[in-house]
């Protein structure tokens, strides 16, 4: 018989203080990032390039806020839909401004070489930030899987289905 003193509990995800602590870290990373590229550039394109990131990264917002809420809901199929309309609306606006990713687009906007020092480490934070959130979000999907159940009232464990 196993001894319950090994018995270690599923894995349920992040708690709610990492994800919004990463939410924080996220934001305060695209605010720093859009202040660095203003002071970096005062030019006609520069604004034209503003309003395309103002657009994919507003878009890219609402995305975030529903997959945030959808890991603090309770109306799961209500959550998944908001979440479903977030991400049509970032592929129409990065479509529109011709990326096939979120990912594509920050490449784009995060490797063009630079000398302003505080440009490339808010590009860096702003990019780790991304990171963080995406595999995030593999550990809440990885944490709702089925949990199985054993059962041990006959001496001999068995999966409870």
């Amino acid at each position: 018989m196993a001894a319950f003193d090994s018995y270690d509990p599923p894995y349920t995800g992040p708690s709610d203080r990492e994800v919004v602590a990463l939410l924080q870290r996220m934001a305060s990373a695209r605010a720093q990032l859009l202040k660095a590229e203003q002071a970096a550039a005062g030019s006609d394109q520069a604004r034209v390039a503003n309003r395309r990131i103002d657009a994919i990264e507003e878009a890219h917002a609402d995305l975030l806020w529903a997959q945030a809420q959808l890991c603090a809901s309770v109306k799961d199929a209500q959550a998944r839909r908001e979440v479903e309309k977030a991400e049509a609306r970032e592929k129409a606006t990065l479509r529109r401004f011709g990326y096939s990713s979120f990912r594509d687009y920050l490449k784009d906007r995060t490797s063009p070489p630079t000398t302003d020092l505080h440009l490339q480490l808010a590009r860096k934070e702003y990019e780790a930030a991304q990171t963080a959130w995406e595999n995030l979000q593999r550990e809440i999907a990885a944490a709702t899987l089925p949990t199985v159940v054993i059962d041990v009232t006959d001496g001999t464990p068995r999966p409870i289905l």
